[in-house]
């Protein structure tokens, strides 16, 4: 069952719930003066504001104003607005020293005070590049015990090791077309660097219009490659972003035509609705991230030990730019970045690519892979 457009927007309704909000200028933020009086009032400026962010944020936020009005307190004058850098690094180490904070509760309660800065109109790009309240914050985030304790246990899933887990996919006693979901979602994710949390479903007996990765999603953009729709990137793209797979002969390993099979597997189950998503298994249930997370440390249980190296669905993201680190030769940083579509400046250049332009980034890809799994 999709979920209705309703129930995605009810967390922003409501009225004037928080005293952050009351506290917003309007007038400033709006720029009225004696010159210049726009046709829009102060409750309207404050219902919109109202309606963009959710109530969980809002509380967020005013928890962060809570606190700098306790601080405000604590140095027993007050203090005028914008603030100061001088005041905003002397928050952070009240918050860490007097309050206790953990690194990332003072972030949130940095970013409700550059939040009221902006409804209020006023500046604050000279908090966001303070150097020093930047070494500030990565201190106390390099003596809390999280980061202390912290070890990456997450592992990359190398081209090898997807070889390796396509033998053990087939080697199951699953149903065919439940070896095809899993194994089409993990070649998808492999070869096109792709966030498996953007397209697959949030629950095995619902998913969303909006974001999960549908029939209707995917498009035959040449003979030898596809094209997938992920309309709510992390990136936050407007129109979301286009993910280019093509054909990856020799190593039975191919995403174009694992998709394609899968398609054909469901067609002859009696599912050809191109409103349901992907990734669907025969029960009719819907493959997760926290589905996929499980069956990767089953098949996988000879090879990654559980708190020590994991394979997970954010390990596929990393596959090929990981490898193509390996050959310089072959391909620029740039090219690396924006065939991951990570938000930097390349990104934006990426996306401007032709078909042909993105196929002959991939034949170089062909390469780095192909020497990888020859061993070279």
């Amino acid at each position: 069952m999709a979920y209705t457009l309703g129930s995605r927007l009810d967390k922003y309704s409501g009225t004037h719930r928080f005293k952050l909000q009351s506290i917003s200028d309007p007038e400033r933020a709006l720029g009225l003066s004696a010159e210049y009086n726009p046709p829009v009032s102060s409750d309207q400026f404050s219902s919109l504001l109202n309606s963009a962010i959710a109530r969980s944020t809002w509380s967020k936020y005013n928890s962060g104003f809570n606190a700098f009005c306790e601080f405000e307190a604590h140095t027993g004058k007050k203090i005028s607005w914008p603030l100061t850098q001088e005041v905003w690094r002397s928050f952070i180490i009240w918050c860490y020293y007097s309050r206790k904070l953990a690194y990332s509760s003072i972030l949130t309660y940095l970013s409700a005070l550059k939040f009221l800065h902006s409804v209020r109109g006023l500046p604050a790009d000279h908090l966001s590049t303070d150097s020093i309240s930047s070494l500030l914050l990565r201190g106390i985030k390099h003596v809390s015990p999280s980061f202390i304790e912290k070890c990456t246990t997450r592992r990359v899933m190398t081209f090898p090791l997807l070889l390796h887990l396509g033998k053990k996919i087939a080697a199951t006693d699953w149903l065919s077309l439940d070896k095809q979901v899993i194994w089409a979602a993990c070649t998808t994710a492999f070869f096109g660097s792709t966030r498996l949390g953007e397209i697959l479903s949030p629950t095995e007996t619902s998913f969303s219009t909006t974001s999960t990765l549908l029939w209707r999603d995917v498009k035959c953009s040449s003979p030898s490659s596809l094209l997938i729709h992920i309309k709510q990137p992390k990136s936050g793209t407007a129109g979301g972003e286009k993910v280019d797979l093509f054909e990856f002969p020799g190593f039975q390993c191919c995403p174009v035509k694992a998709i394609k099979n899968l398609r054909k597997k469901q067609i002859l189950a009696g599912n050809s609705d191109e409103s349901l998503p992907v990734f669907r298994f025969s029960t009719g249930k819907y493959l997760t991230p926290a589905l996929l997370n499980k069956t990767l440390a089953s098949l996988l249980s000879d090879f990654c030990t559980p708190g020590v190296d994991t394979i997970t669905c954010h390990s596929f993201r990393a596959g090929i730019p990981s490898t193509l680190s390996m050959f310089p030769e072959l391909i620029t940083n740039d090219m690396i970045k924006g065939w991951g579509r990570w938000q930097t400046d390349c990104y934006q250049l990426y996306t401007r690519l032709s078909l042909f332009e993105k196929e002959k980034i991939f034949g170089r890809i062909k390469v780095a892979l192909n020497s990888v799994a020859r061993g070279e």
